[in-house]
């Protein structure tokens, strides 16, 4: 069997792959085939100018051997929506209870479990809310990276985590006693103090700050 030999993409593939990708929405397909051609004799420059005995290649910041490719490095942005604001200062549990419990509706607070983050500046006011996961019947996934991300974008000062119990209990599990530390720890380091963590059911709520549990 003869095998034959893949051809190489042609400067031209290149350039109209990269055009694609940087394309802006409107924007003509000449004038994004000219900014593509210009990024890639940029990089090709800027690589001839690196050492040959290097393994990795600065201008593509992959860090991948023999990559000669700059790889577009996506940015996380926090998006704001006016369909649910929460607004003022949070002075109780009883606040943050009575606020959340808003946002879930009979079929879901006794169905699946949802975690809430609540981000909070200096003066205890509310900057915003996110929807960190929407779990099943049992649990939810916390990810502590996420959850921090978004409080450092938004220069939050504090935080009050929340969830809701299916199954009615408020008792907290041995899960939600281990993320609740592992995310006060977190804080710590960064500076961003974990105010409060409250677990909710149709009929009331468990705070973690009341119960001394932080």
């Amino acid at each position: 069997m003869v095998k034959r030999n893949k051809k190489r993409p042609s400067k031209v593939s290149h350039i109209s792959k990269r055009a694609k990708q940087i394309r802006k929405k409107g924007e003509k397909w000449t004038n994004a085939i000219k900014r593509a051609s210009k990024e890639l004799k940029s990089n090709k420059r800027a690589l001839g100018a690196t050492s040959k005995t290097s393994s990795y290649t600065i201008s593509g910041l992959d860090g991948l051997k023999g990559s000669t490719n700059g790889t577009p490095i996506p940015e996380i942005k926090i998006t704001f929506s006016r369909k649910r604001r929460v607004e003022g200062k949070i002075g109780s549990a009883k606040d943050v209870a009575t606020t959340l419990s808003k946002f879930y509706t009979k079929n879901t607070i006794e169905v699946r479990e949802q975690f809430f983050v609540l981000y909070l500046d200096n003066s205890n006011k509310v900057l915003g809310y996110h929807t960190h996961s929407v779990g099943g019947i049992k649990g939810s996934v916390v990810d502590i990276r996420i959850l921090f991300s978004v409080a450092l974008k938004s220069l939050a000062t504090s935080i009050i985590i929340a969830h809701n119990h299916p199954s009615g209990a408020l008792k907290p599990s041995t899960s939600d006693i281990r993320i609740t530390s592992k995310i006060k720890q977190a804080g710590e380091l960064l500076d961003i103090q974990l105010l409060d963590h409250i677990i909710l059911t149709k009929e009331s709520f468990y705070s973690f700050a009341e119960e001394g549990k932080l």
